[in-house]
């Protein structure tokens, strides 16, 4: 190996090290798809079960996609199925913002992306239909509005997810599982 590839592959371990140690704590709040990019489209990785705590590594700038970790496995998911604790209680990451949690607002590269995470996968042989595949605006979603938010802002007639939790729309409740 050259020592310009063994220096590019050093740098991004420590990239992607950094990233996954300023991720920001948080709980998925349904059954959920992890998918491979900010897009249905986009394969899925796993469904991610209702309280299965995640990792937040940076959301899109308009937060309706979010880059998460979890477990050995890392995507794309809906920013409304993400919690953080806070008081006691669960909130929705759009109900309080990014900024409340220091996440970073990140862009998506597919190419680059991929090349990181999805190596060896099933999916990975069809990567150029994807890398080629530009994400669509998240239907129905609109960026946050400056100042103080409401629940359920970011979605006309927005209900909370009915699976596992309790929620009301202003806090998840604490959802106590099995461990596995």
């Amino acid at each position: 190996m050259s020592k310009l590839k063994v220096i590019a592959a050093a740098i991004g371990m420590t990239w992607l090290g950094i990233a996954a140690a300023n991720a920001a704590p948080g709980y998925s709040t349904a059954n959920v798809n992890l998918r491979t990019g900010p897009d249905l489209d986009f394969p899925s990785v796993e469904v991610v079960a209702d309280g299965t705590p995640i990792e937040v590594a940076g959301c899109l700038k308009d937060e309706s996609w979010c880059d998460v970790i979890v477990g050995p496995n890392r995507g794309w998911m809906y920013s409304e199925y993400i919690a953080f604790e806070r008081n006691g209680d669960y909130v929705a990451l759009p109900d309080v913002g990014i900024e409340t949690y220091k996440i970073p607002a990140v862009t998506f590269a597919a190419r680059d992306y991929w090349a990181h995470y999805y190596v060896g996968r099933p999916w990975y042989a069809d990567r150029e239909k994807w890398i080629a595949f530009a994400p669509r605006p998240r239907a129905g979603w609109r960026a946050p509005a400056p100042g103080v938010r409401v629940a359920g802002w970011w979605r006309d007639g927005y209900r909370a997810p009915e699976i596992g939790l309790e929620i009301p729309l202003e806090h998840w409740k604490k959802h106590h599982h099995k461990e596995h």
